[in-house]
């Protein structure tokens, strides 16, 4: 059983569907996918959790390929929300639920190793390669940043993918310590940041696990996050894989036509 952690509101439900469909294309074993969400309308009327309904969708999807895969719908409530409400970055770049992920030690049911994801990233191997690894004396496995370790600091990792000792993670208090720091220290990447500077025992893991560029021929999980572009005129780019048209015009890439074709199956019943 591969152990997969997301997080966010009912607007990544497209994300999570086009992740676990690629996921599905390269995976036989059975996956356990935990989602975490909330409700957050005193900070925007849109921030609304993802549905039953949809998690259903989600779970058709896996079961289809392995019928022992199941997916979990984890609703965070009063603590969540309070602590977001009187965090110096509930507003940021980012929306809020970027931050659900520090709370994944306070959930009893999630196993001791898991996989967290960002809900803007597709899968092109199998993803037990990286289940597999031993962090067993790590809190987290993870992958430089493109741009943070050339620009922040040499050591600095990107959070979009933890691989999670959830044991050690308890141990050490972690994410009690990073939402210390999140509370009271305004950032411009919170939690991405406060993870750098408190995680003390993390395993340095292959791009191919966190690929934030292009494809390449080992990639297991592409990551669709910014880029900057240089010429001919500095801009930034930041398409994401729902985004069919802008991924086929701007970034000429064709490799997930097929993942595509049943997204939008789904998307249309």
């Amino acid at each position: 059983m591969i152990n997969i952690l997301f997080g966010g509101n009912y607007k990544v439900f497209d994300g999570i569907l086009l992740c676990l469909l690629s996921m599905t294309k390269h995976t036989a074993e059975p996956l356990n996918i935990y989602i975490l969400s909330a409700e957050l309308t005193e900070i925007n009327p849109e921030y609304l959790p993802i549905s039953e309904e949809n998690c259903e969708i989600l779970n058709d999807i896996v079961k289809k390929k392995n019928p022992n895969s199941q997916v979990h719908l984890i609703i965070l409530k009063d603590e969540f929300k309070k602590w977001i409400i009187n965090s110096e970055n509930k507003l940021s770049i980012y929306t809020p639920y970027t931050f659900l992920r520090l709370f994944a030690d306070k959930i009893e049911e999630l196993p001791e190793k898991i996989i967290y994801l960002d809900t803007d990233m597709m899968i092109n191997g199998d993803i037990k390669e990286l289940y597999d690894i031993d962090i067993s004396s790590n809190e987290i496995g993870v992958v430089l940043d493109r741009y943070g370790h050339i620009f922040i600091n040499p050591k600095y990792f990107n959070a979009g993918m933890l691989l999670m000792n959830m044991k050690l993670i308890k141990e050490t208090n972690l994410f009690e310590r990073v939402k210390e720091m999140c509370l009271n220290k305004k950032m411009s990447f919170p939690d991405q940041t406060a993870l750098n500077k408190c995680a003390k025992r993390k395993l340095y893991l292959p791009r191919k696990f966190n690929e934030q560029g292009n494809l390449r021929e080992d990639t297991i999980i592409q990551h669709f996050s910014k880029r900057i572009k240089w010429f001919p005129y500095f801009h930034t780019q930041n398409v994401k894989p729902w985004q069919i048209d802008k991924v086929h015009e701007i970034y000429k890439w064709y490799q997930y036509d097929d993942i595509y074709e049943q997204y939008k199956i789904i998307k249309k019943k």
